[in-house]
């Protein structure tokens, strides 16, 4: 599986299990910040945990089921983005990211989602990617924001986290109305 280019600066690597060790320092030092939006970042978040995950994600990157990569920004992971299980039939799916906290601010998760998004339409004949954010995490609402995903609505007590559940705003693209960065 080849790693997509964003941009001079970034590249998505598809994961693969070697890639824990480099990528779990990342987490952990991210973790607090990351149990705020993200459920499976809990305080006992493990390195086998990590291997698995990774491995997980890499058969289905294998199979076509979904596509899931380290974000590599000037040569060093700084997070991950995904397309997460892919609807074959209906050609859409969804895309879900982090971002390492030093790292925020540059624009990385926007270009990054940009590249995950014209992967989706160009190579995987995709119809449809949605992303769902917190209505909390501005961080994360900011992206689809920046990238002209329309705001389709609120999913209400959508997802459980650490501080209970919240909604999601759900924003989608189609690909006739996607226009890439570059």
């Amino acid at each position: 599986m080849r790693a997509i280019c964003a941009d001079d600066e970034i590249d998505l690597l598809p994961v693969e299990r070697v890639f824990a060790d480099e990528l779990f320092p990342v987490t952990q030092r991210n973790l607090v910040r990351l149990s705020e939006w993200l459920p499976w970042a809990t305080p006992d978040y493990s390195l086998a945990q990590m291997r698995q995950f990774l491995e997980d994600r890499a058969v289905e990157n294998a199979t076509g089921d979904a596509l899931t990569t380290l974000i590599r920004f000037r040569g060093t992971f700084c997070g991950t983005i995904a397309l997460h299980r892919i609807d074959h039939a209906n050609r859409n799916t969804s895309i879900g990211y982090w971002l390492d906290a030093s790292h925020e601010g540059m624009g990385i998760a926007t270009r990054a989602c940009a590249a995950i998004v014209t992967e989706g339409f160009r190579a995987r004949n995709l119809r449809r990617i949605e992303i769902r954010c917190a209505t909390g995490n501005l961080r994360s609402n900011a992206v689809p924001q920046r990238l002209g995903f329309q705001e389709e609505g609120i999913l209400r007590d959508a997802q459980f986290l650490r501080s209970g559940w919240v909604d999601l705003k759900v924003y989608g693209m189609t690909e006739p109305n996607w226009k890439p960065l570059r």
